[in-house]
């Protein structure tokens, strides 16, 4: 995968500083043991919380790979923020298996802090798959961690005429569909991986194809030499 370049479109604040990837604008910082979070602005979408860098507020979808605190420390923030500015609930998407644990930390800041916190979480197990829109979706895939934990896969979905069709005029093609003939085709496309924290095994997971296929592979990478190094994109 080629380095991505600085987006230095100044028209969107959103991905004003970005870093450009396939095409993807990407914002993050993830240091070692302390905090990781990274976006993808025009998806509307993070990965992980860190300690809730604000800049992720902005985004709709959050996906969290596992439970140590560096990855989800900000998490009550995060949503609280968003309550504070009148911003829709977020769709939060965990692990399955520590899914009860983060609505009981949801109603102890409830009570606590005398609030909704209004968000939508989902819990999904390997291999099951959650639709932000029509047009994308994500499934989770099993990482390798000290404590359970998952990476997740971004797919695109778009529908293209048949081969079959392909020269019609347009009212031709209306009047076929019109008639309930199937005139288009799906094509699913792993865009983006992120793994979060694992070890290199998730690599040779029969089950992970996709995440290597990815246009963009997140990985968090640390130099044993150095363990405050720090990356941002």
């Amino acid at each position: 995968m080629e380095r991505g370049t600085k987006d230095s479109d100044s028209g969107s604040d959103k991905t004003k500083g970005a870093m450009n990837i396939e095409g993807y604008p990407v914002k993050g910082l993830s240091i070692a043991g302390h905090e990781t979070c990274v976006m993808f602005p025009t998806l509307k979408l993070a990965f992980d919380i860190g300690r809730f860098p604000q800049q992720a507020i902005s985004h709709d979808f959050l996906c969290i790979s596992h439970a140590h605190m560096d990855h989800i420390g900000g998490l009550p923030m995060y949503v609280a923020t968003r309550g504070l500015f009148s911003m829709k609930p977020p769709t939060i998407i965990v692990p399955k298996c520590i899914k009860k644990d983060v609505e009981q930390l949801f109603e102890v800041h409830r009570r606590m802090d005398q609030s909704e916190l209004k968000h939508n979480l989902i819990g999904l197990d390997f291999g099951e798959e959650f639709y932000l829109r029509k047009d994308l979706k994500v499934r989770a895939f099993q990482t390798y961690h000290a404590i359970p934990s998952q990476g997740y896969v971004v797919y695109s979905i778009r529908q293209k005429l048949k081969q079959e069709y392909v020269g019609l005029s347009g009212n031709e093609i209306k009047t076929l569909k019109s008639s309930g003939v199937e005139i288009t085709y799906t094509i699913t496309a792993p865009e983006i991986a992120f793994t979060g924290d694992t070890t290199s095994d998730f690599i040779i997971d029969q089950n992970n194809t996709d995440v290597l296929r990815s246009r963009i592979l997140v990985m968090e990478w640390r130099m044993r030499e150095c363990m405050d190094t720090l990356i941002y994109l």
